[in-house]
C-alpha cells in the first residue's frame, strides 16, 4: 500500500494538531460557561454539552496524530488512540440524530422540556453506550491473518487496513444512517413549520371582510314640549325633586302642563361581542405562537448541527470511498480534508453553542470588560455617601446592572429555545 512522504506526513500532523487545538478551545468554552452560568443551560445547549465530552476525548486522540503509528500497531498508545477514534467519532453523528428526534417529538408529539429531559439517559446509551461496547471489544480481537483490529490508518491509529470493511460497518454506515434519518426529520419539520407560520400569519392579519354578529340596541327619546312654556323647560330638567318649592302658594313652577317621554329599542351596532371575539382571537394567536416558537428556534439550531455534521462527514466519506476504489493509493487532498474536518468536530459544536447563546455571551463579555476596566483604574469613584467605592463593590454593581439590562433579552431568547 502507498504511503505519504515524510514532508506530507509532517504537514498533515501539524494540520491535525492545530485543528484539534481549535476544537479543544471551543469545548473548554462550552464546559466553563455551561457550568458557571445558568443563562447557558438551555435544553438545546445541554445536548451540545453532552456531545462536547465525546468531542474532547476524540480530540485527545486526533491531537496525538501519527505519533501512535510510529510507536507501532501493538503499542498501548496505538490501541488507546484507536479506541478513542472508534468510540467518539460515530458518537457525534448519534448526538445529531438525538437532536433531530427531539425536533420530531417537539413538533409532532408536543413534548415539553421536562419530557425531553427524561429521554436524555436513553440518548446517552445510544450515543456513548453502544459505541463503547463495540470499541472496547475491538481491543481484544486479533487474528493470525489480519492481526489486531486497531492499527495504522494513514491519519492515525484506527481500524487497520486489513480490517477496512469494518470502517463502513461500524462507523461510516451507522453515521450515514443517522444523517439520512435526521435529514428526513428536518424535511418533515420544515413542512410543518411552513404550514404553522402560514397559519400564524393568517391569525395576525385577519381578512377585512369577515362578518361579525352584533347584538345591537337603539334608544330613541321623544317628548311633547309643544305646550310647555320655554321658561319652565330648564326647571323641569335641571332642578332635582328635593329642590322644588315647598310653598303651596308658589305655583309658578308647578303649574306647567304635563309632558310625555317615550323610549323605544331598535337595532344599533354594539362592540361588546366584537371585543369579546377579538380577545378570544388574540388569546388563540398567543397560544399558537408560544406553542410553536420553541420548535422554530429548536429546529433552526438543530439544522445548524446537521450542516456541521455534513461538513464533517462528507469529506471523510469521500476519502473512504476513494480508498475502497483504489486500495493501493492515497489521495493527499482527501486525506488532508478528512484529517481537518474530523479534528474540528468540537469546534463546529462550539460555534453552534455560541450562536444559540448570543445574548448570554454578550452579557458575559460585557461583565468581563467592565470588570477588567474597573480593576485597571488607580482612582476609585466616589459613591453616594462620599466614600471612595471599592473596585470589588463597583464591579459587583456593574455585573448586577448588566444582568438586569440583559434579563429581558435573555428571557426572549429562552422562549424561542424553550425545549
Amino acid at each position: 500500500m502507498a504511503s505519504l512522504t515524510a514532508g506530507q506526513s509532517r504537514a498533515l500532523e501539524t494540520t491535525e494538531r492545530v485543528a484539534s487545538c481549535f476544537s479543544l478551545i471551543g469545548t473548554i468554552f462550552i464546559f466553563v460557561t455551561f457550568v458557571s452560568s445558568p443563562n447557558f443551560r438551555r435544553p438545546i445547549n445541554r445536548l451540545v454539552f453532552y456531545a462536547s465530552w465525546g468531542n474532547t476525548l476524540c480530540n485527545i486522540g486526533t491531537l496525538m496524530s501519527e505519533s501512535p503509528i510510529r510507536a507501532g500497531a501493538n503499542s498501548h498508545l496505538c490501541q488507546f488512540q484507536g479506541f478513542l477514534i472508534q468510540m467518539f467519532v460515530p458518537a457525534d453523528a448519534f448526538w445529531n440524530l438525538a437532536m433531530a428526534i427531539n425536533v420530531y417529538l417537539t413538533l409532532f408529539k408536543k413534548y415539553n422540556a421536562q419530557q425531553l429531559k427524561a429521554l436524555e439517559w436513553k440518548y446517552h446509551l445510544m450515543c456513548y453506550g453502544a459505541p463503547f461496547v463495540i470499541a472496547f471489544i475491538f481491543i481484544f480481537v486479533e487474528t493470525k491473518e489480519r492481526g489486531k483490529i486497531y492499527g495504522p490508518a494513514v491519519l492515525w491509529c484506527w481500524l487497520a487496513h486489513d480490517w477496512d470493511f469494518l470502517r463502513i460497518a461500524v462507523c461510516y454506515g451507522p453515521a450515514w444512517v443517522c444523517i439520512v434519518a435526521s435529514f428526513a426529520i428536518y424535511i418533515m419539520a420544515g413542512r410543518e413549520i411552513f404550514k404553522k407560520r402560514h397559519q400564524l400569519r393568517a391569525f395576525n392579519n385577519p381578512s377585512d371582510d369577515m362578518n361579525y354578529a352584533f347584538k345591537t340596541t337603539d334608544y330613541q327619546v321623544t317628548s311633547d314640549f309643544e305646550s310647555l312654556p320655554l321658561e319652565h323647560i330648564s326647571d323641569a330638567f335641571i332642578l332635582p325633586p328635593d329642590r322644588k318649592s315647598s310653598n303651596p302658594s308658589d305655583t309658578s313652577r308647578a303649574s306647567y302642563p304635563k309632558y310625555n317621554v317615550k323610549i323605544s329599542a331598535g337595532p344599533r351596532p354594539s362592540m361588546s361581542h366584537h371585543a369579546s371575539a377579538e380577545n378570544r382571537q388574540q388569546k388563540k394567536n398567543k397560544a399558537a405562537m408560544e406553542a410553536n416558537r420553541a420548535a422554530f428556534g429548536y429546529t433552526k439550531v438543530a439544522s445548524l448541527f446537521f450542516v456541521s455534521l455534513l461538513v464533517t462527514w462528507v469529506p471523510s466519506s469521500i476519502n473512504r470511498v476513494y480508498s475502497l476504489i483504489y486500495p493501493e493509493s492515497i489521495s493527499v487532498p482527501y486525506a488532508y480534508a478528512a484529517g481537518i474536518v474530523l479534528s474540528l468536530m468540537g469546534f463546529w459544536n462550539s460555534v453552534i453553542y455560541i450562536t444559540t447563546s448570543r445574548a448570554a455571551c454578550r452579557t458575559l463579555f460585557l461583565n468581563l470588560f467592565r470588570h477588567f476596566r474597573g480593576t485597571g483604574r488607580s482612582r476609585l469613584p466616589i459613591d453616594g455617601d462620599g466614600v471612595r467605592e471599592s473596585t470589588t463593590r463597583r464591579s459587583s454593581r456593574a455585573r448586577g446592572k448588566s444582568w438586569g439590562d440583559s434579563s429581558e433579552e435573555l428571557r426572549g431568547e429562552n422562549v424561542a429555545q424553550a425545549v
